[in-house]
């Protein structure tokens, strides 16, 4: 791989507007190895707990515990990634504060023959941001804090055979192995990284219903999302158009059913 790249400092934290438990702020620096691994030290701390109860934290999903360091190792692909992301980045320099609407996101690199870069904004802040929660989701597979992602489309047809596609996300590997059932007939494969980032985007954009979703297998036609939370969400009834996007299902549908033909 050969990289400029030396290492990558993160500091991120939430809007001024986002309320506890959800506020929170993260450090991350990734310095490249000798083995061209991503040598990684991560903070997480959430803010202004101290104004919850305990059960008001814990109906929000969260636990007291939430806060959490690691140091460790990333695979290559990590270093790719970064790299790859850095070579498509501009910076912009501001010394303007954050609206309180706004997330507050820093990057700075250091590359092999080059001074450091000071902390500056990244004008593709989203991609940057979005990586960011990628290896995140790395870091918290690889300390075995989160298992690896599993996601299942079934559609149930009693004209033709059932289709089940699953899909195991692994973050600390950036691979994706399929495995597809139609019928009783197994196949399994693989799935580019960069197309599953689009998937993923598309699927979570949606409006989950857990309180109507089922716990056991469907047993009737239809077309269905499990998200590796022992739920299945059926299209139209547990998973539904989110707010201002009515052609939500219909993409998400046709997304999965060309994955399935693949």
């Amino acid at each position: 791989m050969n990289t400029r790249l030396k290492s990558v400092d993160i500091a991120y934290q939430t809007a001024a507007i986002i309320p506890p438990p959800y506020a929170h702020r993260y450090t991350l620096r990734a310095t490249v190895n000798r083995a061209e691994e991503l040598s990684v030290q991560f903070s997480i701390s959430y803010l202004e707990r101290d104004e919850l109860t305990e059960d008001e934290i814990l109906s929000e999903g969260f636990t007291q515990e939430d806060d959490f360091s690691w140091e460790g190792t990333l695979m290559p692909a990590w270093t790719q990634a970064l790299t790859d992301l850095f070579a498509a980045t501009a910076f912009q320099k501001t010394t303007k504060s954050a609206r309180d609407d706004e997330n507050q996101f820093w990057l700075s690199v250091e590359t092999r023959d080059d001074d450091p870069l000071p902390p500056a904004k990244p004008r593709n802040r989203e991609a940057w941001e979005y990586l960011s929660q990628e290896l995140i989701q790395a870091i918290y597979e690889t300390a075995k804090i989160e298992s690896p992602l599993k996601l299942i489309y079934l559609r149930k047809d009693p004209k033709n055979q059932d289709v089940e596609l699953e899909m195991n996300v692994f973050f600390s590997k950036r691979t994706v192995r399929t495995q597809m059932q139609v019928g009783n007939v197994k196949n399994a494969g693989e799935l580019g990284w960069d197309v599953l980032n689009p998937i993923l985007k598309l699927i979570y954009a949606g409006e989950f219903l857990a309180e109507k979703a089922s716990p056991a297998p469907p047993d009737h036609s239809g077309r269905y999302l499990n998200l590796g939370d022992g739920l299945w969400y059926e299209f139209g009834t547990s998973l539904v158009n989110p707010a201002g996007n009515n052609a939500y299902l219909t993409q998400v549908q046709e997304r999965l059913d060309g994955l399935a033909s693949e």
